[in-house]
């Protein structure tokens, strides 16, 4: 069974908004995340602070941050908590171009260790599969003050993915007005 737990707990301070909730086309950016999500995944979670605003999505389950700090491992440590599975796939809300067959590439190809894709030198820390065994680590990494994810990553290892095409285009984070611009382009 896949599961897919979304990251929803950003502040929005570069884009000015709650961009997880700007309109795209019609739909929030969120919603094409979760679109994507629910084509390859049996179960899609949103993981925020303040979950009941994502509650006219359909087909998902909403889960409120365990810990009252609000940073993407907060929403991690969630996700690796709630779970009963081995392993999860783990997405940003703020990545509309996200397609399905990258989420069940990186599925197929994850085994043991946090597996995460890198285009272009970039690594994505916040796409990628991360097994539940890590959460002890996490909790460590956390109680000594620990805070980015890529920090986190680095110290318990991970594997990449690296042949994306034909979507490497899928990998822009809207975290800009500037970016929401160039992702309306490529809807």
């Amino acid at each position: 069974m896949i599961e897919c737990y979304i990251l929803a707990g950003g502040q929005s301070r570069r884009f000015g908004e709650d961009k997880t909730l700007f309109p795209l086309k019609g739909k929030p950016c969120i919603q094409w995340v979760v679109e994507q999500a629910q084509r390859v995944c049996d179960r899609v979670f949103i993981v925020a602070k303040e979950p009941k605003k994502y509650s006219f999505l359909k087909g998902i389950e909403l889960l409120k941050d365990i810990l009252r700090e609000q940073f993407a491992l907060a929403g991690l440590y969630t996700a690796l908590s709630h779970t009963n599975q081995d392993k999860v796939v783990v997405l940003s809300a703020d990545m509309p171009l996200i397609k399905g067959e990258l989420i069940s590439l990186i599925w197929e190809r994850s085994k043991d260790k946090i597996t995460l894709f890198k285009v272009k030198d970039k690594t994505f820390p916040l796409f990628g599969v991360y097994p539940k065994g890590v959460k002890s680590a996490l909790e460590e990494y956390l109680k000594g003050g620990g805070l980015r994810v890529m920090e986190f990553v680095e110290k318990v290892g991970y594997e990449v993915v690296e042949d994306v095409e034909p979507f490497s285009y899928a990998f822009i984070n809207m975290n800009t007005k500037e970016d929401a611009r160039i992702i309306l382009e490529m809807l």
